[in-house]
């Protein structure tokens, strides 16, 4: 009987080793609805079983693996040296979007985000340079690759609480995380966009939000 049925309202996509995958042809079930028949002791099929992300369900993409070089020896000792200051670069990346001048009129109180504080994590100017190898990429002039406490809290406001908001924590995938940080970082000095391209970029902020509205 379950086979009359199989055969009547859906048809064969392929064959695992746990079962047979059938997609649905039933015009009251669901589009994309796949069931495995799967095999019993008795000779007679299992009740179906729902699973879209699958063998060959329709419509399912694999997502592509994402490769992005880890951390040296040495920087994965500096990064435990430097625990501190990991915690507070991590601050900016998570939150300093909350402390962002978004407001051209400057008609808007700045928030004030305590999580960005250097002092919260033990971080005082001393006049000690502390090595950001591992820890924050930026352009520095030497290969020592020091800052001091003052210098690394300047760049990471410029960066993260200017005039762009960046919010990138939420992203799943790790390595799509740090390669997005160490790009933001690595080349927000070098953006320098002329009159022209500032006026492309409003004009398609623009036409986004009126149909953003209008949708």
């Amino acid at each position: 009987m379950w086979k009359s049925f199989v055969n009547k309202h859906s048809y064969k996509l392929g064959s695992s080793a746990t079962g047979n995958v059938w997609r649905h042809k039933h015009p009251t079930l669901a589009p994309g609805y796949t069931s495995r028949i799967l095999p019993c002791a008795s000779g007679s099929a299992a009740l179906f079983k729902r699973c879209y992300h699958e063998d060959v369900v329709y419509g399912y993409r694999v997502p592509k693996e994402v490769e992005y070089s880890d951390y040296s020896p040495e920087q994965l000792a500096n990064r435990q040296k430097q625990a501190a200051l990991v915690c507070l670069v991590n601050a900016y990346r998570s939150s300093g979007h909350r402390a962002t001048d978004l407001d051209p009129l400057g008609l808007q109180k700045r928030e004030h985000v305590p999580e960005l504080d250097p002092a919260r994590y033990g971080l005082e100017e001393t006049g000690e340079k502390l090595s950001i190898d591992g820890i924050l990429e930026v352009p520095v002039s030497g290969s020592a690759k020091e800052l001091s406490i003052t210098e690394i809290n300047k760049i990471l406001e410029e960066i993260y609480c200017g005039r762009v908001a960046f919010e990138f924590e939420h992203i799943p995938e790790i390595a799509e995380r740090r390669w997005f940080a160490d790009y933001v970082e690595a080349t927000s000095k070098d953006i320098n966009h002329g009159k022209a391209k500032k006026r492309r970029f409003y004009e398609l902020l623009a036409r986004s939000e009126a149909s953003r509205l209008c949708i």
